[in-house]
């Protein structure tokens, strides 16, 4: 069975802590947006067997609303991950920093 990568603890690491920051504060939603980059760096593949259809699952939530366009223009306002956190409410903002957790906290053990 294949382990997760290094790089994704390191990087999965860093988006709990800056989570972890936020607290249960409604600062959660902001800052699911400003990191919301790790959700483009962080692939499927960088995961173990077992934890690539949870981030998996993630990444989908994440991403269902698709990209924000200009309605004259057609021109992209905010990406798919950004304009789908914006719409997201404090409890599903909740919801999405445990999961983040739950992945961060299985992927503790295969380090241990």
């Amino acid at each position: 069975m294949k382990r997760s990568n290094i790089f994704a603890y390191i990087e999965l690491s860093k988006l709990v802590g800056e989570l972890q920051m936020a607290g249960t504060s409604e600062k959660l939603k902001e800052k699911l947006k400003s990191q919301s980059a790790y959700f483009r760096i962080l692939e499927p593949k960088y995961f173990s067997d077992s934890l690539t259809k949870d981030w998996e699952g993630i990444l989908h939530v994440v991403q269902q609303n698709g990209v924000k366009v200009n309605v004259t223009g057609g021109k992209p306002l905010s990406n798919a991950l950004y304009n789908t956190i914006e719409g997201f409410t404090y409890s599903e903002c909740q919801i999405l920093a445990e999961q983040i957790y739950a992945v961060f906290e299985k992927m503790k053990q295969e380090f241990i």
